[in-house]
């Protein structure tokens, strides 16, 4: 008996493992794998998504720095030549703005390149570098400025992801913020001119309140109407420069989506140096 008894353990333990223990053991293994892999696609998907609104958030900040640095050398100029080959603008929507700036920098030495150029921000559906189509803030540069503003030049895609780009300008005459700002210089030839007659008109008035020859009734009735004729040119001239200046100061909002859809928000505001028109 016992012989038999130790000839049975030898037989089960030399027998391995059955069919049905095989198949539960690989279905356990493949339940653990299919779970491990679940958390670990989880895992990376929530990884790449933190990286790309990380890098949204990051684009967005140097784009802001970037339009801030551009804008406060923004200007509009009365030198143009004869031929009216240059007309300069600042053209502000609520959702877009194209205006001319010297904040360009040659990036090749003796290049053939001045300081001015014209830009344009607004957004735009593109196609992604993953091959789908996105919003994005696009800006379109053209090297130099002629005489069809607005038009021309080369897009380049600055943030994908971003969804909005809103545009407040501020006007230090009504001390309130404006959804659109336009000033075009498209004659300063006549402009130039007008300007240098108006200040003749003022040389003169001031030749005959400064006369050495007045005596003291004539220069008070000399300052008098000149104070007068000075009022009238004033009017004159804010006539002509109606409409010729640029804003104080630009607030800037661009907007684009987290991880779940929701909007993120990003604002600044640039102050404006140059708001009359360059020309002497």
């Amino acid at each position: 008996m016992r012989a038999r008894r130790g000839d049975s353990r030898r037989t089960a333990a030399q027998r391995g493992l059955t069919l049905i223990e095989v198949s539960m053991a690989l279905a356990v293994s493949a339940i653990i794998g299919t779970l491990s892999y679940g958390a670990l696609d989880a895992t990376i998907t929530t990884q790449e998504e933190a990286l790309l609104i990380q890098e949204r958030f990051h684009g967005a900040r140097i784009t802001l720095d970037r339009m801030k640095r551009e804008l406060t050398m923004a200007f509009v100029s009365l030198h143009q030549a004869d031929d009216k080959r240059t007309i300069t603008i600042f053209e502000g929507e609520r959702n877009k703005i194209v205006f001319d700036t010297a904040a360009y920098e040659p990036l090749e030495r003796d290049a053939h390149q001045s300081d001015q150029l014209e830009l344009a921000y607004y957004v735009k559906r593109v196609t992604s570098r993953f091959g789908d189509r996105v919003d994005a803030l696009v800006r379109r540069v053209k090297y130099h400025i002629d005489d069809q503003p607005g038009e021309g030049g080369r897009e380049e895609v600055v943030v994908e992801g971003v969804t909005k780009l809103e545009l407040e300008y501020y006007d230090p005459i009504r001390e309130d913020w404006r959804d659109d700002w336009e000033v075009r210089v498209d004659d300063a030839v006549e402009m130039r001119t007008k300007l240098k007659q108006i200040q003749e008109v003022r040389d003169k008035i001031e030749d005959v309140v400064n006369n050495e020859d007045n005596d003291l009734a004539t220069a008070a009735v000399a300052a008098t109407a000149g104070a007068e004729a000075s009022k009238e040119v004033d009017k004159v001239a804010d006539d002509v420069m109606d409409g010729m200046f640029l804003p104080a100061r630009v607030r800037i909002r661009l907007t684009f989506e987290d991880s779940d859809g929701d909007p993120v928000s990003i604002e600044t505001q640039v102050e404006i140096p140059m708001t009359e028109p360059l020309w002497y």
